[in-house]
Protein backbone atom coordinates (compact mmCIF):
# COMPACT_ATOMS: atom_id res chain seq x y z
CA UNK A 1 0.00 0.00 0.00
CA UNK A 2 3.15 2.19 0.63
CA UNK A 3 3.68 2.59 -3.09
CA UNK A 4 -0.06 4.25 -3.53
CA UNK A 5 0.97 7.16 -1.14
CA UNK A 6 4.08 6.75 0.23
CA UNK A 7 5.25 5.56 3.61
CA UNK A 8 3.10 7.63 6.00
CA UNK A 9 1.02 6.69 9.42
CA UNK A 10 -2.50 5.97 7.65
CA UNK A 11 -0.81 3.71 5.57
CA UNK A 12 1.11 2.10 8.22
CA UNK A 13 -1.71 1.89 10.33
CA UNK A 14 -4.03 0.43 7.58
CA UNK A 15 -1.21 -2.49 6.69
CA UNK A 16 -0.76 -3.46 10.33
CA UNK A 17 -4.82 -3.78 10.51
CA UNK A 18 -5.00 -5.82 7.25
CA UNK A 19 -2.28 -8.22 8.78
CA UNK A 20 -3.82 -8.57 12.40
CA UNK A 21 -7.06 -8.56 10.37
CA UNK A 22 -8.31 -6.00 12.91
CA UNK A 23 -9.66 -3.12 10.68
CA UNK A 24 -11.47 -0.49 12.21
CA UNK A 25 -15.28 -0.11 11.01
CA UNK A 26 -14.48 3.28 9.94
CA UNK A 27 -11.88 6.25 9.65
CA UNK A 28 -11.42 9.10 8.77
CA UNK A 29 -8.88 10.03 6.91
CA UNK A 30 -7.49 13.78 6.70
CA UNK A 31 -5.40 15.88 4.17
CA UNK A 32 -5.24 18.79 1.64
CA UNK A 33 -4.34 16.23 -1.10
CA UNK A 34 -7.73 14.51 -2.16
CA UNK A 35 -5.96 12.65 -4.48
CA UNK A 36 -3.47 10.57 -1.90
CA UNK A 37 -6.82 9.85 0.36
CA UNK A 38 -8.91 8.43 -2.75
CA UNK A 39 -5.32 6.14 -3.48
CA UNK A 40 -5.13 5.11 -0.34
CA UNK A 41 -8.70 4.10 -0.40
CA UNK A 42 -8.21 2.57 -4.14
CA UNK A 43 -5.18 0.44 -2.73
CA UNK A 44 -7.18 -0.63 0.94
CA UNK A 45 -9.70 -1.73 -1.96
CA UNK A 46 -7.07 -4.18 -3.60
CA UNK A 47 -5.46 -5.25 -0.52
CA UNK A 48 -8.24 -6.18 0.90
CA UNK A 49 -9.47 -8.45 -2.31
CA UNK A 50 -6.62 -9.09 -4.36
CA UNK A 51 -6.03 -12.91 -4.87
CA UNK A 52 -2.90 -12.66 -6.27
CA UNK A 53 0.14 -14.70 -4.49
CA UNK A 54 1.41 -12.42 -1.42
CA UNK A 55 1.27 -11.28 1.96
CA UNK A 56 -1.65 -9.75 3.99
CA UNK A 57 -1.58 -6.27 3.25
CA UNK A 58 -0.09 -6.29 0.14
CA UNK A 59 -2.11 -6.62 -3.60
CA UNK A 60 -0.69 -7.86 -7.05
CA UNK A 61 -2.23 -5.00 -9.34
CA UNK A 62 -2.52 -7.40 -12.00
CA UNK A 63 -5.88 -9.75 -10.93
CA UNK A 64 -9.22 -9.39 -12.25
CA UNK A 65 -10.04 -7.58 -8.45
CA UNK A 66 -7.12 -5.35 -8.75
CA UNK A 67 -7.90 -4.28 -12.32
CA UNK A 68 -11.69 -3.65 -11.53
CA UNK A 69 -10.45 -1.69 -9.04
CA UNK A 70 -8.67 0.47 -11.39
CA UNK A 71 -10.94 0.85 -14.33
CA UNK A 72 -13.27 2.33 -11.26
CA UNK A 73 -15.68 -0.52 -11.91
CA UNK A 74 -15.24 -3.07 -8.86
CA UNK A 75 -18.22 -3.82 -6.87
CA UNK A 76 -16.33 -3.59 -3.53
CA UNK A 77 -15.49 0.17 -4.03
CA UNK A 78 -17.80 2.87 -4.35
CA UNK A 79 -17.28 6.88 -4.22
CA UNK A 80 -19.42 9.26 -3.31
CA UNK A 81 -19.99 12.92 -2.17
CA UNK A 82 -17.91 16.00 -3.64
CA UNK A 83 -14.98 17.33 -1.26
CA UNK A 84 -16.75 20.88 -1.45
CA UNK A 85 -20.36 20.68 -1.68
CA UNK A 86 -22.98 18.22 0.20
CA UNK A 87 -25.80 17.23 -1.42
CA UNK A 88 -28.85 15.12 0.18
CA UNK A 89 -29.43 12.61 -2.57
CA UNK A 90 -25.99 11.56 -2.24
CA UNK A 91 -26.10 10.80 1.19
CA UNK A 92 -28.88 8.68 0.16
CA UNK A 93 -27.04 6.36 -2.15
CA UNK A 94 -24.27 6.33 0.11
CA UNK A 95 -26.68 4.69 2.72
CA UNK A 96 -27.86 2.48 0.32
CA UNK A 97 -24.76 0.98 -0.95
CA UNK A 98 -23.18 0.47 2.52
CA UNK A 99 -26.33 -1.46 3.19
CA UNK A 100 -25.82 -3.99 0.80
CA UNK A 101 -24.43 -7.31 2.41
CA UNK A 102 -20.83 -7.83 1.75
CA UNK A 103 -19.95 -11.00 -0.34
CA UNK A 104 -18.26 -14.00 1.52
CA UNK A 105 -14.29 -13.17 2.22
CA UNK A 106 -14.51 -9.81 0.64
CA UNK A 107 -13.70 -6.43 2.06
CA UNK A 108 -16.39 -3.43 0.62
CA UNK A 109 -15.61 -0.14 0.84
CA UNK A 110 -17.69 2.89 1.76
CA UNK A 111 -15.98 6.27 0.66
CA UNK A 112 -18.06 9.69 1.32
CA UNK A 113 -15.62 12.62 0.12
CA UNK A 114 -16.47 16.17 1.96
CA UNK A 115 -17.89 15.17 5.24
CA UNK A 116 -16.88 18.41 6.48
CA UNK A 117 -19.69 20.27 5.45
CA UNK A 118 -22.27 18.00 7.05
CA UNK A 119 -24.92 18.96 8.38
CA UNK A 120 -26.92 17.89 12.25
CA UNK A 121 -29.33 16.26 9.85
CA UNK A 122 -26.95 14.43 7.42
CA UNK A 123 -24.49 13.39 10.51
CA UNK A 124 -27.35 11.37 12.05
CA UNK A 125 -28.36 9.76 9.38
CA UNK A 126 -24.65 8.93 8.15
CA UNK A 127 -24.39 7.55 12.00
CA UNK A 128 -26.92 5.50 12.38
CA UNK A 129 -25.43 3.88 9.14
CA UNK A 130 -21.68 3.40 10.78
CA UNK A 131 -23.07 2.52 14.13
CA UNK A 132 -24.81 -0.74 12.25
CA UNK A 133 -22.25 -1.72 9.85
CA UNK A 134 -23.02 -4.52 7.57
CA UNK A 135 -20.49 -7.58 7.82
CA UNK A 136 -17.21 -6.69 5.55
CA UNK A 137 -18.23 -3.48 5.07
CA UNK A 138 -15.31 -0.29 6.21
CA UNK A 139 -16.66 3.25 5.91
CA UNK A 140 -14.11 5.67 4.46
CA UNK A 141 -14.72 9.51 5.16
CA UNK A 142 -12.71 11.95 3.32
CA UNK A 143 -11.94 15.35 5.07
CA UNK A 144 -9.56 18.34 4.15
CA UNK A 145 -9.77 19.28 8.27
CA UNK A 146 -10.71 17.43 10.71
CA UNK A 147 -11.56 20.25 12.84
CA UNK A 148 -14.34 21.01 10.71
CA UNK A 149 -16.31 17.89 11.00
CA UNK A 150 -19.11 17.42 13.28
CA UNK A 151 -18.06 15.62 16.85
CA UNK A 152 -20.52 13.50 16.63
CA UNK A 153 -18.87 12.09 13.51
CA UNK A 154 -15.61 12.22 14.76
CA UNK A 155 -16.42 10.45 18.04
CA UNK A 156 -17.50 7.33 16.02
CA UNK A 157 -14.20 7.12 13.55
CA UNK A 158 -10.52 6.50 13.82
CA UNK A 159 -8.95 9.64 12.64
CA UNK A 160 -5.94 9.19 9.88
CA UNK A 161 -3.79 11.64 8.34
CA UNK A 162 -2.88 11.10 4.53
CA UNK A 163 -0.31 12.66 2.98
CA UNK A 164 2.36 12.23 0.22
CA UNK A 165 4.80 14.62 1.04
CA UNK A 166 7.82 14.96 3.79
CA UNK A 167 7.19 15.86 7.18
CA UNK A 168 8.32 19.43 6.61
CA UNK A 169 6.35 20.27 3.99
CA UNK A 170 3.11 18.81 5.39
CA UNK A 171 3.95 20.94 8.43
CA UNK A 172 4.06 23.89 5.97
CA UNK A 173 0.69 22.86 4.48
CA UNK A 174 -0.95 22.89 7.71
CA UNK A 175 0.18 25.98 8.46
CA UNK A 176 -1.09 27.51 5.21
CA UNK A 177 -4.43 25.94 5.38
CA UNK A 178 -4.98 26.78 9.17
CA UNK A 179 -4.65 30.21 7.85
CA UNK A 180 -8.12 31.44 7.12
CA UNK A 181 -9.74 29.48 10.16
CA UNK A 182 -7.33 31.37 12.53
CA UNK A 183 -8.24 34.07 11.56
CA UNK A 184 -11.88 33.42 11.82
CA UNK A 185 -11.40 32.55 15.27
CA UNK A 186 -9.61 35.72 16.40
CA UNK A 187 -12.47 37.67 14.91
CA UNK A 188 -15.03 35.34 17.13
CA UNK A 189 -12.79 35.89 20.36
CA UNK A 190 -12.77 39.56 19.72
CA UNK A 191 -16.48 40.02 19.31
CA UNK A 192 -17.05 37.53 22.23
CA UNK A 193 -14.65 40.19 24.32
CA UNK A 194 -16.97 42.92 23.00
CA UNK A 195 -14.28 44.38 21.23
CA UNK A 196 -15.95 44.36 17.84
CA UNK A 197 -19.74 45.43 16.66
CA UNK A 198 -21.69 42.88 15.50
CA UNK A 199 -22.15 44.31 12.34
CA UNK A 200 -18.46 44.62 12.15
CA UNK A 201 -17.67 40.98 13.11
CA UNK A 202 -20.28 39.68 10.20
CA UNK A 203 -18.76 42.02 7.79
CA UNK A 204 -15.43 40.60 8.42
CA UNK A 205 -16.85 37.30 8.56
CA UNK A 206 -18.82 37.67 4.47
CA UNK A 207 -15.01 38.83 3.51
CA UNK A 208 -12.61 36.33 4.92
CA UNK A 209 -11.85 34.81 1.53
CA UNK A 210 -11.84 37.31 -1.32
CA UNK A 211 -12.38 34.24 -3.39
CA UNK A 212 -15.30 32.39 -2.21
CA UNK A 213 -18.74 33.59 -2.29
CA UNK A 214 -20.58 35.39 0.74
CA UNK A 215 -22.51 31.98 0.84
CA UNK A 216 -19.34 29.95 0.94
CA UNK A 217 -18.05 32.39 3.48
CA UNK A 218 -21.10 32.06 5.67
CA UNK A 219 -20.71 28.92 5.42
CA UNK A 220 -16.87 28.34 6.57
CA UNK A 221 -17.78 31.19 9.19
CA UNK A 222 -20.80 29.13 10.60
CA UNK A 223 -18.41 25.67 11.06
CA UNK A 224 -15.67 27.64 12.65
CA UNK A 225 -18.19 29.17 15.03
CA UNK A 226 -18.76 25.32 16.25
CA UNK A 227 -15.25 24.77 16.49
CA UNK A 228 -14.93 27.92 18.21
CA UNK A 229 -17.76 26.90 20.62
CA UNK A 230 -15.66 23.73 20.68
CA UNK A 231 -12.64 25.13 21.67
CA UNK A 232 -13.92 27.14 24.13
CA UNK A 233 -15.55 24.05 26.21
CA UNK A 234 -12.06 22.33 25.51
CA UNK A 235 -10.55 25.29 27.02
CA UNK A 236 -12.32 25.15 30.23
CA UNK A 237 -12.07 21.44 30.89
CA UNK A 238 -15.52 20.54 30.15
CA UNK A 239 -14.36 18.11 27.10
CA UNK A 240 -10.93 16.55 25.84
CA UNK A 241 -8.77 17.99 23.41
CA UNK A 242 -8.73 16.06 20.03
CA UNK A 243 -5.29 14.18 19.78
CA UNK A 244 -2.58 16.23 17.87
CA UNK A 245 -4.84 19.52 17.42
CA UNK A 246 -3.67 22.34 19.60
CA UNK A 247 -5.43 26.20 18.74
CA UNK A 248 -3.64 29.24 19.71
CA UNK A 249 -6.57 31.11 20.30
CA UNK A 250 -7.25 28.80 23.25
CA UNK A 251 -5.05 30.56 26.52
CA UNK A 252 -7.33 33.17 25.16
CA UNK A 253 -10.84 31.52 25.29
CA UNK A 254 -10.24 30.10 28.70
CA UNK A 255 -10.79 33.78 29.75
CA UNK A 256 -14.03 34.84 28.05
CA UNK A 257 -17.11 35.18 30.35
CA UNK A 258 -19.20 32.51 29.02
CA UNK A 259 -22.05 31.56 30.27
CA UNK A 260 -21.63 27.53 30.00
CA UNK A 261 -25.00 25.75 31.11
CA UNK A 262 -24.76 22.81 29.49
CA UNK A 263 -27.98 22.69 27.88
CA UNK A 264 -27.49 25.93 26.01
CA UNK A 265 -24.58 25.03 24.50
CA UNK A 266 -26.35 21.30 23.32
CA UNK A 267 -28.78 23.78 21.94
CA UNK A 268 -26.52 26.38 20.28
CA UNK A 269 -24.32 23.70 18.52
CA UNK A 270 -27.78 21.87 17.06
CA UNK A 271 -29.43 25.13 15.56
CA UNK A 272 -25.70 25.92 14.15
CA UNK A 273 -26.89 22.22 12.07
CA UNK A 274 -30.25 24.37 11.04
CA UNK A 275 -28.26 27.39 10.14
CA UNK A 276 -26.28 25.57 7.78
CA UNK A 277 -29.60 24.53 6.52
CA UNK A 278 -30.53 27.82 5.73
CA UNK A 279 -27.22 28.72 3.83
CA UNK A 280 -28.21 26.10 1.83
CA UNK A 281 -31.61 26.61 0.79
CA UNK A 282 -30.22 30.23 -0.12
CA UNK A 283 -31.42 32.26 2.94
CA UNK A 284 -29.34 35.49 3.39
CA UNK A 285 -25.92 34.62 4.66
CA UNK A 286 -26.05 37.97 6.70
CA UNK A 287 -29.04 37.29 7.59
CA UNK A 288 -27.83 33.94 8.80
CA UNK A 289 -24.98 34.81 10.85
CA UNK A 290 -26.59 38.17 12.11
CA UNK A 291 -28.54 35.66 13.96
CA UNK A 292 -26.06 32.93 15.13
CA UNK A 293 -23.46 35.59 16.52
CA UNK A 294 -26.69 37.28 18.73
CA UNK A 295 -26.85 33.88 20.43
CA UNK A 296 -23.60 33.47 21.06
CA UNK A 297 -23.06 36.91 22.37
CA UNK A 298 -26.18 36.37 25.04
CA UNK A 299 -24.26 33.38 25.71
CA UNK A 300 -21.40 35.91 27.75
CA UNK A 301 -21.82 38.42 30.59
CA UNK A 302 -21.49 41.03 27.70
CA UNK A 303 -25.06 42.11 27.82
Amino acid sequence: MSDAVGDCPATRCLEAALVSNRLAHAYLLVGRDEGAKLALAAALAKAGNCRGDHGPGEFCDTCPSCRQVDAGGSANIRIFGDSAILRIDTVDQFISYASVKTASGCLKLSVFRGVDFFTDVAADRVLKTIEEPVSGNVFLLLSQNSRRVLPTIRSRVQIMKVERSTQEAADLQDATSATGEDACLEVLLEFAKANVSLSETVGRLLRMSSQNSLRDNATAGLQTIALFMNSVLRARGKVSPLAGISLSTEPELARVNFVLDESRVGLFLDHLGERLKHIEQNVNPELVLTNVLLELRRMTTHE
